[in-house]
């Protein structure tokens, strides 16, 4: 048939003038034409829809079995109809087990997010396990409490006067594991918010002319200010020694700022977004101010101290619980992934020189963070235990 004749039949079909033929015919077409787009009808539906065919075909052939011609139409439609009904039946069927499959096969490969976990270890060598210590005071030293709150949070308190002598010295250390994070009010308070697979060693209590701290890893700072018997404000220090010939020392008064120093990474980054600090490189003791918005990088291979303008917030997104990629590579994408979920990356073929950019909740479960990324089709993951295969 051509195009006008198709029409013409269409036509006639429609007005209810078609012969027994035709119409059979233009049933037959329209169902194989259905049969090519998906189905959303239920199985009950299908087969409450057979049933009727079939009683259909029952009654036909009882009430005009003579004309056989018509029959041998009617029937051929009708099988049309049911091998229609029995494809999607199959094919729903197949989809159910197949996706209940790889919901099963997902389930058993879910990797959870990490939470509140840190291990805080006193002067005297003894270590509290914050993941499991009830909340309230945890530990007394030279009249110092500490307390763990139900929002999993460190506080120190002074609850009796003590002599600075007998305060001096005594240096405690948080740490935090792979999958772990935790805040912490220092004794001045000074909030600190330490990132998965860091520590920060500082005192018990800020004695003499300046408030020195430790760090390894990342951390966001809000910098209480402080004066001496004097008036005149005391200086808050965070020194960062990696080894590779990176360290720095981080100077400020009073400030909102974020410092990225883990071993794996190339270099150190601080990240300013409120009030002023001056970076120092303590290998060549070149040193820079920054002003907020901005960055300081130092690496292994350069004395100086690289200054370059950034969306701070960018920087600290992590400790709102989020994941935040800006044009990133994807090494220190998965350095991030592999600190916070507690795996461990291992690559296969070719290096992808690709950046990515997003934002996906850190409370998302890795098999989401991947798929992310991988739907740009760049790169492609699996997961094996607590291995992540990352190949092109």
């Amino acid at each position: 048939m051509n195009k006008a004749e198709v029409e013409k039949l269409l036509e006639r079909y429609r007005d209810g003038l078609c012969t027994e033929a035709e119409k059979a015919l233009v049933e037959s077409w329209h169902l194989s034409e259905m049969a090519k787009t998906p189905s959303d009808l239920d199985h009950a539906d299908l087969i409450d829809a057979r049933k009727q065919i079939w009683s259909a075909i029952e009654e036909e052939t009882e009430i005009r079995s003579g004309n056989k011609y018509t029959l041998w139409l009617k029937l051929a439609a009708a099988a049309v109809v049911l091998f229609f009904i029995a494809f999607v039946i199959r094919q729903q069927l197949q989809n159910q087990i197949t996706n209940s499959a790889q919901i099963t096969k997902t389930t058993e490969k879910i990797i959870e997010p990490g939470g509140n976990k840190a291990t805080l270890i006193l002067s005297d060598g003894k270590k509290i396990s914050l993941t499991d210590a009830t909340n309230g005071v945890i530990a007394k030293q030279a009249g110092i409490n500490i307390t763990k709150t139900s929002q999993g949070a460190l506080i120190y308190t002074i609850a009796a006067a003590t002599s600075e002598k007998a305060q001096n010295n005594i240096y405690n250390t948080i740490e935090t594991p792979r999958g772990g994070q935790y805040q912490i009010n220092l004794p001045d308070g000074t909030k600190v918010w330490l990132n998965a697979e860091s520590s920060l060693k500082y005192p018990a209590v800020f004695n003499g002319g300046e408030r020195k701290v430790e760090l390894k890893g990342e951390a966001y700072f809000e910098v209480a200010k402080l004066a001496n018997k004097k008036g005149a404000r005391v200086p808050f220090k965070v020194k960062s020694d990696i080894g590779n010939v990176r360290v720095q020392e981080v100077e400020v008064l009073g400030t909102h700022f974020n410092i990225n120093a883990y071993v794996n990474e190339p270099s150190n980054k601080t990240t300013l977004l409120e009030g002023s600090v001056r970076i120092k490189n303590l290998q060549s003791n070149v040193s820079q101010l920054l002003k907020p918005g901005q960055q300081s990088v130092i690496n292994a291979a350069s004395p100086m101290v690289v200054v370059k303008d950034v969306d701070a917030e960018e920087a600290v997104t992590w400790k709102d619980g989020y994941f935040s990629f800006n044009e990133e590579n994807l090494e220190t994408i998965m350095n991030k992934i592999a600190r916070w979920y507690n795996v461990e990356i291992d690559y296969r073929g070719n290096k992808i020189n690709k950046t990515f950019g997003g934002r996906i909740s850190r409370f998302n479960s890795v098999n989401e963070v991947l798929d992310m990324l991988q739907i740009t089709g760049a790169v492609h993951f699996k997961i094996e235990e607590r291995r992540i295969l990352v190949m092109p």
